[in-house]
């Protein structure tokens, strides 16, 4: 997906610019919109500048501000006409031929649909372009199968081109050998589309899909009726929610907003894609507007489980810990609940420092069927130690890097700890030494072996690697403390002070004091 990274660049730059046609003009409406929009207010920001847009029609900088506020809250009209404008002035950002496309899709407008597929061509999402051109051919009662693999995929097209392979074959009424082998394959993967070709195959046909897949799959199944229809607007829904669901995160909130609303857009009943627009809200930085799009979902619904996960999620972002807590505890003291449910109900508790209480938790998630889970017993091992329970953390430490013994980050973990707590050295060294060979360009990894060569008399050696350390991670405060005691050692004292001073920009509360105490006094038994 790296490749889409680029979609927005040409709206960035229309963001550094100012806006030249609203110069002139009353700029109120636009300053009260960009400060709700800064604020996450994201309903009075679209207001805002859909107001500032109608008094400036052709400012492409207003326009992009617009078209992204409206797909944030669902103002089509506003998104439409913003998108218009950035047309008009050749500046449009190749994802509003998607928005594009799923409005004509939603409206029966099939020759609407063929033309923003191809503006497509030479866009970032042009991988794509196959498949649309597959659906579109099968809406005018052609082959989509036969269309979709004569064409050229290409390996980012073919993974999502799969699961819209089969689900043609059923919307051409093949439930035979063919389409039962092309569900067959892809049972095995991941349960979104797994609920995808079970829902349009009813409960009976999407039995073998979907039972004794886990609690959400199962009460999918159940809410299962008769088998529905395979439409276009179905298929590219399910595949414009996948393509949201991978992108995730915040640094790409702004284009998943665009991919789950045109899921939306052609399916406005898919939860699975509300859920994944309320998570990428949140990453926007619209805490609030991602809570009432969650508020949206039916109590009732197979996923409510899975919205109430992204609620806690946003409450905890939000600074709100108090009913982030509250409803991450409804849900991991429920009959039902999953590990990881109760895992992130301990991870809450860990973040507010109640590590007894989170052990118990981490123990509990493992007990409900987590125990391969090399990050479970990696986290329970952590809450333990800082519990004050360094006998019964080691063993969880060293559970997790058995699991996983080719993870830098458990090899580092259990190598620290031991140096630390007075372990092993040898062990220690020959963890944390594999662990830098699995991940070289890791700064954790590098500061620990380094630090550790240093507490181990081979300072000059551990010098050298912290200062690949800090180079890799100049912020890391970590790392040059751990450099500038290194330099007190080697009798180098003004660069330890740079290291320290470098060290104390970002150093913790807890930290502060120790380095301040280094800055003034240099390295003692007391420090």
């Amino acid at each position: 997906m790296a490749p889409i990274i680029r979609t927005c660049s040409l709206g960035l730059a229309l963001l550094l610019a100012a806006p030249a046609a609203a110069q002139t003009a009353d700029l109120t409406d636009y300053v009260r919109a960009r400060a709700a929009d800064a604020a996450g207010a994201a309903g009075v920001a679209a207001q805002g500048y859909g107001r500032a847009l109608a008094a400036t029609p052709d400012d492409p900088v207003i326009a992009l501000r617009a078209y992204r506020q409206a797909l944030m809250v669902g103002d089509m009209a506003l998104a439409t006409r913003a998108a218009a404008v950035m047309e008009k002035a050749g500046v449009a950002p190749p994802d509003t031929a998607l928005v594009d496309m799923a409005v004509a899709l939603a409206a029966g407008n099939q020759p609407g649909a063929a033309d923003a597929v191809k503006r497509l061509k030479g866009t970032p999402f042009d991988f794509l372009m196959p498949i649309f051109t597959a659906w579109l051919a099968q809406a005018r009662g052609l082959d989509g199968v036969a269309v979709i693999d004569s064409l050229d995929l290409g390996a980012l097209g073919r993974r999502y081109a799969a699961p819209q392979r089969a689900l043609m074959l059923l919307a051409q009424g093949k439930d035979d050998s063919a389409a039962m082998e092309s569900m067959a394959t892809l049972a095995g993967g991941d349960a979104d589309t797994r609920i995808d070709l079970a829902t349009v195959r009813g409960r009976d046909g999407g039995r073998f899909l979907l039972g004794g897949g886990g609690p959400e799959l199962e009460a999918v199944l159940q809410s299962l009726r008769a088998p529905q229809p395979v439409t276009i607007t179905y298929g590219l829904s399910s595949m414009f929610r996948a393509m949201a669901s991978d992108l995730g995160g915040d640094r790409m909130a702004t284009l998943t907003i665009v991919l789950a609303r045109c899921a939306l857009i052609l399916d406005p009943g898919e939860i699975r894609a509300r859920i994944v627009l309320a998570d990428a809200i949140n990453g926007a930085g619209a805490p609030d507007l991602a809570l009432q799009t969650l508020a949206a979902i039916p109590k009732d619904s197979p996923f409510a489980r899975r919205a109430a996960g992204v609620r806690v999620a946003v409450l905890r972002d939000a600074g709100r810990a108090d009913a982030a807590l509250a409803d991450a505890r409804a849900l991991a003291e429920d009959r039902g609940a999953t590990p990881l449910e109760v895992e992130r109900y301990a991870q809450l508790l860990t973040d507010t420092g109640r590590h007894d209480a989170a052990a118990r938790l981490y123990a509990e998630a493992l007990r409900r069927g987590g125990e391969g889970s090399a990050d479970l017993h990696l986290d329970y091992g952590l809450a333990l130690e800082k519990a004050g329970r360094w006998d019964q953390a080691l063993p969880e430490l060293r559970k997790a890097a058995e699991l996983a013994p080719n993870r830098a980050e458990m090899l580092r973990t259990l190598g620290v700890a031991l140096i630390n707590h007075g372990g092993d050295g040898a062990e220690a060294l020959r963890l944390l030494e594999r662990a830098r060979k699995i991940a070289p360009e890791d700064a954790e990894v590098a500061d620990a072996l380094g630090w550790a060569y240093v507490r181990q008399g081979e300072v000059a050696r551990g010098a050298a690697l912290l200062e690949t350390a800090t180079r890799s991670d100049p912020a890391g405060s970590t790392a040059n403390e751990h450099l500038g005691d290194a330099y007190w050692r080697l009798g180098r004292q003004f660069e330890a002070r740079y290291a320290w001073r470098a060290a104390a920009i970002h150093a913790a509360p807890a930290d502060a004091e120790r380095i301040a105490r280094k800055l003034r006094e240099g390295l003692t038994a007391a420090s």
